[in-house]
């Protein structure tokens, strides 16, 4: 117990044909017994693809602390992939049952802000 994590969120995609801006993101159903510690956005070139679940000691994990975060507002250009991903700072705090399973974007397009909701899952388990 105790332990950090970061999960990368989908990776989000503009279907449209406008710009769009993530103005924030987050798993909308966190487990008990797991407590968010903070999110943030990084770009793909700084992590190095996508780390989808690592741990804080992991040698080979990206130092999110000392990347530039995006997590303030970035742009997603219309029909593209977005260059940054979103991730959620975890921490276990007991025996964890349940997996969370959806994530939520909160986004800006044409003046409006929009709330999306998308399927999210990992797995948590303490070893024994």
């Amino acid at each position: 117990m105790g332990d950090t994590f970061w999960y990368a969120l989908p990776l989000p995609t503009n279907m449209s044909d406008q710009d769009i801006e993530i103005v924030d993101a987050e798993v909308s159903d966190v487990p008990p017994d797991v407590e968010v510690v903070g999110y943030g956005a990084y770009h793909l070139d700084d992590t190095e693809g996508i780390p989808l679940l690592t741990t804080d000691t992991d040698p080979h994990a990206p130092k999110f602390r000392e990347l530039k975060d995006y997590s303030k507002g970035f742009k997603v250009k219309a029909k593209a992939v977005s260059e940054i991903v979103y991730m959620a700072h975890l921490r276990i705090t007991g025996n964890v049952q349940k997996n969370p399973t959806e994530c939520r974007y909160d986004y800006r397009q044409g003046g409006k802000l929009y709330s999306q909701s998308l399927r999210c899952s990992f797995e948590l388990r303490l070893k024994k």
